[in-house]
């Protein structure tokens, strides 16, 4: 974008209202989504095709208009089958008002520190981190649909559009394979096709697939030819500050990463634009799919001194790291591989391992690296933010999350799979076209695919109060990132086995200890438990405020999921929406 990849950054302040002139110069139409900008009183903003607004055609202009009335870093990407995993995203870093209430002194009581840490959220330094292929997204969908094998492997991780190939030595690999106890890897890092993991020996998978189709470079082989990429590096000076503030963001579209420091302890201070109630500093924080993430870090090391910043895949299919360097100002020391197949990097002690594995004492570190816990009492709001009261609930929606067979990922029956709704000229915002959505079974849309799919919610109410509940049911799942927009959500309960309740008062009253209804962490996206088809399978709860007009949509932030299906779109209150005729439907006149 603006002719960087991956790599581009734009900085705003809170209250700016923000104006994009988008032009396309691409082959394929494409929407720009503003990923966690809450759109208040502009929907039609949303930028997703077929729901808030038709595709922008190649050799088309398009503006997007919006106020920020946030702060912290989001995430613009193409909202268009998988293009965003061909690099089409960049960066939004709102600085706070110097009102914003921040909660600095719970890292320091010192009047100096709180001066510094509040300087340098100002020129925060924004980490867009991505797992990333050699294959354009359209080829990873042909060789997904023509073997019937999901593609679940990358070359590498870059950060900032910067990154190596790592490959590893066999003997390595072999440890790594070997104390997971999930069978060997391949070259890549990944499990074989065979792996019945990675393609069912059932019907609609394995029995049906053709694994001659897919390339060895996608699972099986690692090429070295990258390996000596330069590297991402951010300079320091502790000569003027003794603090820095990084924000990481998982621009990446299928794998959650883990993000470390070597020998700098992070205080994570900001999740998703919410100031949250930081205590003390962690090794490692998880990263989903479109999740941001603010730390403070002290500057105490020696001039000239380097680290590596470590980012690594958090996921069953696939051993990869990708790396970025921490330099202080000065007389730089030399870099060093590691081994062969890897980058140089610095010789610092990590706290991270290649297979994303927190490291110990047993591995020589002082003490055990620690994990930002996404649920725990740090993750809460800093300025305490109860979600409405159980009473105050209007309305519960369910989802129910399955993957029917290899190329379908849904929610309810099939979900929207892109051909239902991004390719329509007409989009839902549209008066013609929600209305005869609503009309159901009675309307011209009836029997149609779009609302075949049960995945298409109505919320009738303004600011009615509404409980989200996905079911992960009687099935061997990943987490999937859900991310909602339009506003944010309370993330109220989880749990393993099945949700055998008609609301989230009945299960609170049952299982007390899987709901927090004091503070719980407020976010844009989250991900669901680990499903175990042993245990009945998995749930999530989140609780939002429906104080916004207009068709939201709700998915799995992994793009094979969403292009798959596994997206939903609640019509609110549609009756009280006013489009501006710039957005509107043209008039048949």
């Amino acid at each position: 974008m603006n002719g960087k990849f991956a790599s581009e950054k734009w900085i705003v302040d809170e209250g700016d209202t923000v104006e994009i002139h988008l032009t396309s110069n691409i082959s394929q139409p494409f929407t720009l989504h503003g990923h966690g900008i809450e759109q208040v009183a502009t929907p039609w903003m949303d930028g997703v095709p077929g729901v808030t607004q038709p595709m922008i055609k190649p050799g088309a202009t398009y503006t997007y208009r919006f106020a920020v009335n946030q702060h912290g870093l989001y995430h613009l990407h193409a909202h268009s089958k998988a293009m965003q995993d061909d690099g089409l995203f960049l960066g939004l870093f709102v600085r706070p008002s110097l009102t914003d209430d921040r909660p600095f002194a719970q890292i320091s009581s010192d009047p100096t520190d709180i001066a510094q840490l509040i300087a340098a959220e100002s020129n925060t330094e924004t980490f867009l981190i991505n797992d990333w292929r050699h294959y354009k997204s359209d080829d990873i969908t042909t060789i997904w649909h023509s073997s019937n094998v999901e593609p679940l492997c990358v070359q590498s991780i870059l950060i900032n559009g910067q990154g190596a190939s790592v490959c590893p030595s066999a003997e390595e690999l072999a440890v790594l394979a070997d104390a997971r106890g999930l069978g060997n890897v391949t070259e890549l890092g990944c499990l074989p096709i065979t792996s019945p993991i990675i393609n069912p020996p059932s019907e609609g998978f394995g029995v049906q697939s053709d694994v001659s189709v897919i390339p060895d470079d996608l699972w099986k082989t690692c090429s070295t030819a990258g390996v000596d990429n330069p590297l991402y590096t951010v300079t320091v000076d502790n000569a003027a500050t003794s603090w820095a503030v990084f924000s990481f963001i998982n621009a990446g579209g299928l794998w959650e990463q883990l993000v470390s420091i070597d020998e700098h302890p992070m205080y994570v201070f900001e999740v998703e634009g919410e100031y949250v109630n930081v205590s003390e500093p962690v090794s490692v924080i998880p990263l989903i799919s479109g999740q941001r993430v603010s730390v403070a870090v002290k500057l105490d090391k020696a001039a000239g001194s380097s680290y590596t910043i470590r980012v690594a895949s958090n996921v069953v299919p696939q051993f990869i790291s990708g790396y970025a360097i921490l330099q202080y100002a000065g007389d730089a020391q030399e870099l060093v591989k590691p081994a062969a197949g890897y980058p140089a990097l610095p010789t610092s002690t990590a706290s991270l391992s290649y297979s994303g594995a927190l490291l110990t004492t047993a591995d020589g570190l002082d003490a055990n690296a620690t994990l930002f816990d996404e649920s725990g009492p740090a993750a809460a709001p800093y300025i305490a933010n109860p979600p409405p009261s159980n009473d105050e609930v209007k309305q519960t929606l369910f989802f129910d999350m399955s993957r029917p067979n290899a190329t379908i990922w849904a929610i309810n029956n099939t979900g929207l799979p892109q051909g239902l709704y991004e390719d329509n000229e007409s989009p839902l915002i549209w008066d013609s076209v929600w209305k005869e959505v609503l009309e159901a079974d009675d309307g011209p849309l009836a029997g149609t695919p779009l609302l075949m799919a049960k995945s298409v919610y109505v919320v009738p109410e303004k600011d009615s109060v509404v409980d989200l509940v996905f079911l992960v049911p009687n099935q061997n799942s990943p987490p999937h990132p859900i991310h909602k927009h339009f506003n944010k959500f309370w993330v109220t309960g989880s749990g393993t086995g099945l949700f055998n309740w008609s609301s989230v008062a009945e299960a609170a009253a049952e299982i007390p200890e899987n709901f927090n209804f004091v503070n719980p962490p407020v976010r844009d996206g989250f991900n669901t438990p680990v499903a175990k088809s042993a245990t009945g399978g998995s749930w999530l709860a989140l609780r939002y405020i429906a104080d916004e007009p207009g068709p939201m949509t709700l998915h799995c932030h992994i793009t094979q999921h969403a292009a798959g299906g596994m997206v939903a779109v609640i019509l609110q209150a549609m009756d009280q929406m006013q489009v501006p005729a710039e957005y509107a439907e043209p008039s048949s006149s």
